[in-house]
């Protein structure tokens, strides 16, 4: 053999190789035509966290919707709470919840996928987002991949005009929310409510199932409030959530191409997701005054945005997601708690791209591996047997 045919031969060999763990993006054309199956999402369970990021495995923090009645987004700026993302709490408090439903439904948490909704968020908007960088980790335990984001938020060099605007949603959180039913508010809450601050600490989870095409999924998500008495029946439980949004207020036809272009389009893929079928979003101005308050059916979302030119669509979302989703689970093949994958789209924004790397950054807990909860966030990753 020459050794020109020897160098071909190995150049050809490096290209399938490098193939199997690289995914280029194709252009958004390539993603169109019919959706693949999208199961209604089913909740398994859900949890609260408290003010001391303690977990329990109920419903003690769920807020329910009552329309705001204060204006200024700016008030308890000065008593704002805030978690430190800077800390990694990895995908603890879901591997807990899935102890919990393991324990009494062992079939239930079978699933392909396991991850936070935030990161199939992202998944779904990448065709359009083709400039947003992100990366993840993955292990393969049981035959399921467990997903969780690799980097973290670092607030810490944010201007303070930054840090207020992010406390305005926050804020509008709190003007819509309150700790019990509607038709049991009195007066006093009500007056306590418009002059609260914020505390991100506190959070209300829910754990749903579904399916993409054929990856079955299991997803854990924060959810903001409820609009009335949760429902009893497993089918409809999250038939009464809502997702609350802010957005500066639309005077130009460049702020509404802007607004359904990129706002709606993760409004939608976030609800869409767990089947979250309410979005209120209030408009502020540059002040952080509160300007209108608008309501959003998660359905109809789409539809609003198709006779738009360049903006986006739920299709081309879905096939991109579901394509990535068969090539990960092609990819991330050694099942052992203790080996992680990283996943990673970075510039020049042409691919994504797999690599195993072994035991460094494991992820999962020993509790989970041993069928134990906690509740506090934290504690022993897993070990090599």
């Amino acid at each position: 053999m020459s050794k020109r045919s020897a160098t071909t031969q190995l150049d050809e060999a490096e290209r399938i190789k490098r193939s199997q763990f690289s995914f280029p993006l194709e252009a958004n054309e390539r993603y169109e035509g019919s959706f693949p199956v999208y199961k209604q999402p089913q909740e398994l369970t859900c949890y609260s966290i408290d003010h001391h990021r303690r977990v329990w495995f109920d419903d003690r923090e769920m807020k329910y919707y009552y329309p705001p009645l204060g204006k200024d987004l700016n008030v308890g700026y000065d008593q704002f709470i805030q978690r430190d993302e800077s800390v990694s709490e990895h995908i603890d408090t879901l591997l807990d919840a899935l102890t919990t439903v393991k324990q009494k439904h062992p079939s239930d948490i079978q699933a392909d996928i396991v991850t936070w909704r935030g990161i199939m968020t992202k998944i779904l908007c990448t065709p359009y987002s083709r400039r947003d960088a992100w990366e993840l980790r993955a292990t393969r335990y049981n035959g399921t991949i467990f997903i969780e984001e690799q980097s973290l938020k670092d607030n810490s060099k944010d201007t303070d005009r930054q840090k207020l605007m992010g406390y305005w949603g926050y804020r509008f959180e709190t003007l819509c929310t309150v700790s019990q039913p509607p038709h049991k508010v009195n007066k006093e809450e009500l007056k306590k409510r418009d002059n609260e601050s914020a505390n991100t600490n506190v959070q209300y989870c829910v754990v749903v199932k579904t399916k993409l095409g054929n990856n079955s999924i299991i997803m854990g998500a924060e959810v903001d409030c409820c609009r009335d008495v949760k429902p009893k029946d497993p089918t409809a439980q999250l038939s009464n959530y809502i997702e609350l949004k802010t957005s500066r207020v639309i005077e130009t036809g460049r702020h509404d191409y802007s607004f359904q272009r990129y706002k709606l389009l993760k409004f939608w893929a976030q609800s869409f997701l767990v089947g979250v079928p309410r979005i209120i979003c209030g408009f502020r101005n540059d002040d952080g005054l509160l300007m209108e308050v608008k309501q959003y059916k998660t359905l109809e979302i789409p539809r609003q945005v198709r006779n738009t030119k360049n903006t986006w669509n739920p299709a081309v979302c879905l096939n991109f997601a579901n394509r990535l989703l068969d090539w990960i689970q092609h990819n991330i093949t050694k099942d052992d708690p203790t080996t992680t994958y990283q996943i990673e789209f970075k510039s020049p924004f042409e691919e994504i791209n797999i690599k195993c790397t072994g035991h460094a950054n494991v992820f999962l807990t020993q509790r989970f591996i041993e069928g134990k909860t906690l509740n506090e966030i934290g504690g022993q990753r897993a070990t090599q047997k």
